[in-house]
């Protein structure tokens, strides 16, 4: 548990006194640095990394609406489990995602539906789970994906075949930005990653921004507490039997 809090106490020290870099697509020219080389210094923990359990807050904004949250999660290489609860501490929900479809349980309004990931128009909280979080701290590319190379004064960017694009810190080798081209079926259209820390080895980040498609949507996500490697139970939701399941 002290791991846990004193993670929680740099974190927020740490996030207050970093300052956001503005990626854009000026003054890149074809990298001649090793491809390999640059995607071997990544972080990347697929074979040790297996579980992540911890906790955050979360800032929710969209036009006219702006929301606190609190989430615990859970996640292991095929599942992600995320329970919230609102500014009052009041449990709302929880949520599951397999990687292909999310299930959305509202226990205020008593129903719970699934929902593919991909095509479907999420918002709010429902975007940061239907992604899976152990994936989403631990962005890993392959060389086989890239397409182009490039690079300017700070950052490498790789253009991936999918349309993607992956952004690098040349002086941190770790990952700033995932922006995802405009035709994506996938529910966010860029992630910036910020304020890494080490951590039993790994080397993961504290604060995660999620964007939705058209970037009129936010989702501000701040680690407060990390346990990583621990066992886990069944990631499941435990749905009373009056509770239906709507699919839409």
């Amino acid at each position: 548990m002290l791991h846990n809090f004193l993670w929680g106490c740099l974190c927020l020290v740490m996030v207050s006194c970093s300052s956001s870099q503005k990626l854009v697509d000026d003054n890149f020219r074809p990298s001649e640095e090793n491809l390999s080389q640059t995607i071997n210094q990544l972080p990347n923990y697929n074979d040790d990394l297996l579980s992540v359990e911890g906790k955050g807050r979360a800032i929710v904004s969209e036009p006219g609406n702006t929301e606190r949250l609190t989430i615990r999660f859970a996640s292991n290489q095929q599942k992600s489990l995320v329970t919230i609860r609102n500014g009052l501490g009041i449990e709302g929900g929880q949520l599951l995602t397999d990687g292909d479809t999310l299930l959305i349980y509202n226990k205020v309004d008593k129903y719970a539906r699934k929902v593919p990931v991909e095509g479907t128009n999420l918002n709010r909280i429902n975007r940061l789970a239907s992604l899976n979080i152990l994936d989403m701290l631990n962005y890993s590319v392959k060389e086989e994906d890239v397409e182009k190379f490039l690079e300017n004064e700070s950052l490498y960017q790789l253009q991936l075949k999918t349309g993607a694009k992956v952004y690098i810190d040349k002086n941190s080798d770790t990952v700033r930005q995932v922006v995802q081209p405009s035709s994506t079926n996938l529910p966010y259209s860029k992630i910036e990653y910020d304020a890494y820390t080490s951590m039993k080895g790994f080397t993961l980040p504290r604060r995660i921004s999620i964007f939705g498609t058209g970037g009129k949507s936010k989702i501000a996500l701040q680690l407060t507490a990390l346990e990583l490697n621990p066992k886990l139970d069944t990631l499941k939701i435990e749905l009373p039997d009056d509770i239906p399941i709507y699919y839409k």
